[in-house]
């Protein structure tokens, strides 16, 4: 295999898991706040899911295959998370204290968007699970 098949294939698996584990950020956004709070093993939800969408900028540095639209939406859903206010993000060990940080309204918005962007990157979705299907290219 030449050098430069390695380099592409080696892109396309950063890309293929770089958004895999933005899926995983988006789905769980779009969750209720206990179903948050509980696959988040309830350690600083509020700021681990903003850090983990935020990550999801990553995914412009490598080839893909997202269309400018999804693109755009990605950017501005991260750029919403902004609006999360300072006392939400504070260190929280608690289920009570990351239940309460998830139960903020300025969540309901975020989580909306989070529905509306899956959707939007369904082809995306559906490519990046061939890819990791037993047999597929990862």
């Amino acid at each position: 295999m030449d050098d430069s098949n390695s380099e592409k294939m080696s892109e396309r698996e950063a890309f293929e898991h770089a958004y895999y584990y933005f899926l995983q950020a988006l789905e769980l956004l779009a969750s209720d706040p206990e179903t948050q709070c509980e696959k988040g093993g309830n350690y600083n939800i509020a700021w681990e899911l903003k850090h983990d969408i935020s990550a999801g900028s990553y995914i412009f540095n490598l080839p893909g295959r997202l269309s400018e639209e999804q693109k755009k939406e990605i950017l501005e859903l991260v750029a919403a998370l902004d609006t999360i206010p300072s006392e939400v993000l504070y260190s929280a060990t608690s289920a009570a204290d990351n239940l309460r940080a998830m139960n903020h309204p300025c969540w309901v918005p975020l989580r909306e968007r989070a529905l509306s962007l899956i959707k939007l990157l369904e082809p995306a979705t559906k490519k990046n699970e061939e890819f990791f299907k037993p047999g597929g290219l990862g």
